[in-house]
């Protein structure tokens, strides 16, 4: 892929301002090590600014989120502050509670009920869930489905030493947007399909699979921070301020909002 001649300048928001991001396309090729130095890093949006779920004010350790798009994946890059890094578990869709976790919540449609949940701890462990509808079942009934998720982490700190005072952890990740398909067929099957889901040549742009320029989903960013520098030893935060901790309340998710 070529390079942009023309190039968009970065942009800061804060979580307490802009209801939307807007979601460039990659310039280049990005390369997944989870250090976020590539130019079409240096030249997203900046999302920053996280604040207490629950509450309205900001989290003690910051947390700064950019979100990218080509004709294959959804990138996300997202660069913690952390005094404490913490992560004991390893592998895909493990069961790892307790350990410092980024997370990443996609809905394609603000009117319709499916959407996709993804996590990434210090250590690199990955966990996808797919909702067809908030609330009807626990986490284990929706973590079956597999996005296809992957992601690279970087440490500035030593992992599990809370003896020392650690820097931050980065995370690199992509999503191939044929996971998000799977938000048209499950309204196929709730009884709400999509106009664009019945299109000639299997068109999902409205409920998923990959957008075109313009089109319009919702985002939040969240966090989960253990650390002994925390008076209450666990910080949760988000990119959108939300009325209780609770991430799944994608009523107050952010706009993401696809361009050039």
């Amino acid at each position: 892929m070529t390079m942009k001649k023309n190039v968009s300048p970065q942009k800061s928001i804060s979580a307490r301002s802009s209801h939307f991001y807007t979601c460039r396309r990659v310039e280049g090729s990005i390369r997944m090590d989870g250090k976020l130095d590539e130019p079409s890093w240096r030249h997203a949006d900046v999302l920053t600014a996280f604040v207490v779920a629950g509450k309205r004010k900001p989290a003690i350790f910051q947390t700064t989120v950019r979100l990218l798009w080509d004709d294959r994946f959804l990138y996300f890059g997202a660069e913690m502050e952390d005094a404490d890094i913490y992560g004991l578990h390893e592998g895909h869709d493990a069961p790892f509670g307790g350990d410092d976790i980024i997370e990443l919540f996609v809905k394609p449609d603000r009117r319709k009920p499916p959407y996709w949940e993804f996590h990434v701890t210090p250590r690199g462990a990955t966990r996808d869930y797919f909702y067809a509808r908030r609330g009807a079942g626990p986490n284990e009934r929706w973590m079956v489905y597999d996005s296809g998720m992957r992601a690279a982490v970087s440490l500035d700190g030593t992992l599990n030493h809370w003896e020392d005072r650690d820097k931050g952890w980065t995370v690199e990740m992509t999503i191939p947007w044929i996971a998000f398909a799977t938000c048209a067929l499950a309204c196929q099957s709730l009884g709400q399909p999509s106009s664009a889901s019945q299109a000639a040549g299997g068109d999902r742009r409205e409920m998923g699979g990959r957008p075109q320029p313009g089109d319009r989903w919702t985002f939040l960013a969240s966090r989960y921070d253990y650390s002994v520098h925390l008076e209450e030893g666990l910080q949760l935060s988000a990119s959108s301020i939300l009325p209780k901790a609770n991430y799944h309340l994608f009523e107050f998710y952010r706009d993401l909002v696809f361009a050039e």
